[in-house]
């Protein structure tokens, strides 16, 4: 008797040689195996449908080698993941001249950004925070056609059904790609008019309630600045650019010896003679520390709790992309991220989130947070959350004097001890009380934002589901 054939891998199906010949040449078995690839056939039948190169125009700049300058003193630049921050922080300067049409690496306020390589699928909108800031070349930049579509367009290609159409056409081995042409052929379903100016109002609100709640941040750190005494017209000398005295009783530290000179000298000494100006409180006489969690062993899986990461909390409108069985983890109630709390990134580059500061919302409410995440309970008694908050983040004053106090080389470390130890200078309370109602009134606006947001994902998701026939793409 013949031996049968065996048939290694999980998964195997045919596949007609038309679909492998149709545009390039796909020979990796990935590509039909995905389930983008069965949803992107499924969405060609859907009368009506159109693609993403119908709709918008798509392209991206040239391949950009930077050449770096100190900061401030070249042109700003963001990387991919940086674009998607909340609040990024410029930590790369490029020289003028080694940017090759550099008006080609600008972007417009109506324009959407899509990942092309790594995570490829990820969009995001154009926020203010990205105009004249030199962007990466690894973003596809998308132009709609018609402005009306916008807000559909962006609803559309965030949903899960998009990610996964976009994720079936990457190539490669180690760094997944895709480029203008595969994007340009995403199909799209277009349901009737009303439906698309619906989901695609709820979209681009959401996105100008976000704008609107960047700018009442701004006001509360411009205001946190005013009452303090600093002027953006006095730039603070940066750390490592003069030299000055410390002395003995100051490197020793509530018992820690701090011998790095970044701690004392720079933009840190003007910040710490306008605070001394000023009467002062410790974090840790203000808040309730839950922090110095453990670290534990990770063991995910689909019948799990959302997991969040430290980076992850501080994207826009973050999604946790991962499932965490808790009740394998030690205490591990005491992970979990409730309405209230001030969380904060305790490690990382000192250039990058570590130090950030972020108030959780409902929005936030169950989900399993990293051990890196320092958690604070403000005692409302002794100060406003949201004064607090914008001290912690103001990124003139407050963020470098949180940061300074990281320690180590490879990955900083905030140590739980220094942050409770850190001075916050307090005001008169109708200036306090100024501050805090901004920040909490942009924390209030964001929040509803992620909401009226994933509103409108749901509801094209649910469109898309409906045309194609299917009661759930992503169960």
């Amino acid at each position: 008797m013949a031996a049968r054939p065996v048939t290694r891998g999980i998964d195997a199906k045919p596949v007609r040689v038309s679909a492998i010949l149709g545009g390039d040449i796909r020979l990796e078995a990935s590509t039909y195996l995905r389930e983008g690839y069965g949803l992107t056939r499924l969405a060609k039948q859907v009368p009506g449908h159109t693609s993403l190169g119908e709709l918008a125009d798509i392209w991206l700049p040239d391949r950009l080698t930077g050449y770096e300058m100190p900061a401030g003193k070249g042109l700003p630049f963001f990387t991919a993941g940086q674009v998607f921050e909340d609040f990024p922080r410029v930590r790369k300067w490029l020289a003028k001249a080694f940017v090759p049409q550099p008006e080609s690496r600008y972007v417009n306020s109506d324009w959407l950004l899509m990942t092309r390589s790594g995570v490829v699928g990820r969009v995001t909108a154009v926020y203010p925070h990205h105009l004249g800031v030199v962007i990466s070349d690894d973003l596809l930049r998308i132009v709609p056609k018609n402005p009306a579509e916008y807000g559909w367009l962006y609803a559309y290609m965030k949903t899960q059904f998009f990610m996964q159409v976009a994720q079936a056409a990457q190539y490669g081995h180690m760094i997944k790609h895709i480029e203008v042409a595969h994007a340009s052929a995403f199909p799209v379903i277009m349901p009737e008019e009303s439906v698309r100016r619906k989901i695609g109002d709820m979209a681009a609100g959401a996105i100008r309630q976000r704008v609107r709640a960047r700018d009442l941040r701004d006001a509360a750190f411009a205001l946190f600045e005013k009452c303090v005494g600093y002027s953006k017209d006095d730039e603070l000398p940066q750390g490592g650019s003069s030299h000055g005295e410390v002395r003995v009783s100051d490197v020793i530290v509530g018992g820690r010896q701090r011998l790095d000179a970044g701690f004392y000298g720079g933009q840190i000494a003007r910040i710490t003679e306008l605070f001394s100006s000023h009467p002062t409180s410790l974090l840790g006489e203000v808040t309730i520390f839950a922090s110095d969690l453990p670290r534990f062993a990770r063991i995910y899986g689909d019948g799990g709790i959302p997991y969040v990461s430290a980076s992850e909390l501080f994207d826009v409108n973050a999604k946790p992309g991962k499932m965490i069985y808790a009740k394998l983890v030690k205490g591990w109630d005491r992970y979990l991220l409730h309405k209230g709390t001030i969380i904060m990134a305790c490690s990382g580059q000192k250039y990058g989130i570590i130090g950030r500061a972020l108030m959780l919302t409902e929005n936030h409410e169950g989900l399993f947070g990293s051990h890196d995440l320092l958690r604070l309970v403000v005692d409302d008694a002794k100060i406003r959350s949201g004064y607090l908050l914008t001290f912690l983040n103001d990124p003139a004053l407050g963020r470098p004097y949180v940061v300074r106090n990281a320690y180590g080389t490879s990955i900083p470390h905030l140590d739980s001890s220094d942050v409770q130890a850190i001075k916050i200078p307090r005001l008169d309370d109708e200036d306090e009380a100024a501050i805090a109602d901004l920040m909490d009134e942009s924390v209030r606006l964001s929040a509803e934002a992620d909401r009226t947001e994933n509103d409108a994902i749901r509801l094209a998701q649910n469109q898309i589901e409906t045309a194609i026939g299917l009661s759930s793409v992503t169960e």
